[in-house]
């Protein structure tokens, strides 16, 4: 049986514009009534760059952090996200500072990537538990569905990670099979250990 994750540029680019609650243009990220934009302070960057590196770290092919995708998260943040956005965000990050000090002790930098990666799985446990859908909540789309967890932010925040590692040249062509022009049709493929999903649907 041929297992394959089918991903297509294009729609994980417009899930991502939606869990971002994008407008339809560009460069809105000024603070109302003022001229200053929005953005990540030093220490909310610094702790994106180290859970990034912690959900998808580096192994036998680049991590989130060498595809770039905290600076690229950091920018649509200023560039493109919502408020509503940027509040789920900012809070999810404040939230694992402070609940790694709580935990551990330390701050989150502090950690080794052992430890980190020891926290987050509990932090995350508890952040996705489900919880009842409120009252009237929308109930979404395919592309942007409606998530009743405890920590919508976190969800956000991780799902945000993995689609712009996954939508990333490294992502596609490094840690996925990415055949821009498919062989012939092949009607069984066998699986062999540590093969890898494809970008594309694959041979066909």
């Amino acid at each position: 049986m041929h297992i394959a994750i089918e991903i297509d540029r294009r729609t994980a680019l417009h899930g991502i514009m939606a869990l971002l609650g994008a407008t339809a243009v560009a460069g809105c990220g000024y603070v109302p009534g003022s001229d200053a934009r929005a953005t990540l302070d030093e220490g909310q960057l610094k702790l994106l760059d180290l859970v990034a590196d912690t959900i998808i770290p580096q192994t036998d092919t680049p991590g989130a952090a060498e595809a770039g995708v905290p600076k690229r998260l950091a920018a649509m943040y200023t560039d493109w996200a919502s408020d509503e956005t940027r509040k789920a965000l900012s809070g999810a990050l404040d939230r694992i500072g402070k609940a790694a000090r709580a935990a551990t002790g330390k701050d989150f930098a502090a950690l080794s990537p052992d430890e980190r990666l020891a926290f987050l799985r509990d932090h995350e446990a508890a952040a996705l538990k489900p919880v009842p859908p409120k009252p009237g909540a929308p109930k979404g789309t395919f592309i942007a569905p409606v998530v009743s967890v405890a920590d919508v932010g976190y969800h956000t925040l991780k799902q945000l990670i993995v689609g712009l590692y996954f939508s990333s040249e490294i992502g596609l062509t490094q840690e996925l099979i990415y055949e821009h022009v498919p062989g012939p049709w092949q009607p069984s493929i066998p699986v062999a250990p540590g093969m890898r999903p494809f970008a594309t649907l694959g041979p066909f």
